[in-house]
């Protein structure tokens, strides 16, 4: 594993400052950027562009001083629109599926939600092997959400991890970096397997996934200040793993990891975009796990 903590200063403590008129501030910021909206923008809209541009926006472009000003607005827009405590949601210590571990279960919780808005230690991204955000504007994508709720210092760190990589990163592993406007502290960026749409996965792909989420939870372990994180379904958008099998493989791996690390977190909020996506787990808590080699 390459170190890149100090070059991206992860121990560092970064706090954003809320701009009170960041509807004022916002034009001038789109103007700096290449933009120029009308005067009388509404503020949505011009947050809209805002965030739209700044995925087209190339590592180390920005000047300090307006990446200053985009973490100020989006913080006083994150405080305007609330975070969520998924924290302190129901554990799955109950569910028969733990029936023999309830204390595994009482670290994991089961949340429907804008994983941009947690108020987590640490939120995973699942990310592209090039590391830096989706680059298409506004694309409804969970790596241009995070991306843009960040901030552009986030891609800045991506790419300087990849940098020292100096290569695409691979399937199955992860890095972490800071979260900068975000809630959760830092953000943990992981390349999932990708599978043609309706393919089934293969024991190379399921493989894989649990690596991803294995190496999540060991990237939150190695940050002594991360006791809670929140974990997206990898791979279950475009990369097109089936959701039924990812939801399997997402809460087996992770209550394995947590038995086998009992002192290292304690919370993983498993994320799911949709109460739809959520059903997958519940439909698997509802009976106690399979004993034919998955569990």
């Amino acid at each position: 594993m390459i170190d890149y903590r100090d070059a991206i200063k992860l121990d560092e403590p970064w706090t954003s400052e809320p701009d009170p008129d960041w509807r004022r501030s916002i034009v001038g910021v789109l103007r700096s950027v290449g933009e120029f909206p009308p005067g009388d923008v509404a503020p949505d809209a011009a947050l809209h562009l805002l965030r739209g541009r700044l995925a087209e926006v190339d590592p180390y472009e920005l000047p300090a001083t307006v990446m200053d000003q985009i973490e100020s607005i989006y913080a006083a827009v994150a405080d305007e629109q609330g975070i969520r405590k998924p924290r302190s949601s129901p554990g799955l210590q109950d569910s028969p599926w733990f029936a023999d571990r309830p204390d595994i279960g009482s670290k994991l919780a089961v949340v429907v939600g804008d994983i941009t808005t947690f108020d987590v230690d640490a939120i995973v991204n699942a990310a592209n092997s090039q590391m830096l955000g989706c680059r298409i504007p506004n694309h409804r994508c969970i790596d241009n959400a995070i991306h843009s709720a960040s901030g552009p210092r986030l891609r800045d760190d991506c790419a300087t991890v990849m940098a020292a990589q100096s290569h695409p990163e691979p399937v199955g592993q992860a890095k972490i970096t800071r979260g900068y406007a975000l809630p959760s502290r830092y953000v943990i960026h992981t390349v999932g397997p990708q599978l043609a749409p309706g393919a089934a996965p293969t024991p190379e792909e399921t493989e894989a996934l649990a690596s991803c989420y294995r190496s999540c939870l060991d990237a939150a372990a190695s940050v002594e200040s991360v006791r809670s994180v929140a974990v997206c379904g990898i791979s279950t958008g475009v990369f097109a793993y089936p959701k039924p099998e990812a939801a399997s493989v997402a809460l087996t791996t992770m209550a394995d990891w947590l038995e086998a690390n009992t002192d290292s977190l304690d919370r993983v909020i498993i994320n799911c975009f949709s109460s739809e996506d959520a059903d997958h787990y519940h439909r698997l808590l509802a009976s106690p796990p399979a004993r034919n080699g998955v569990r």
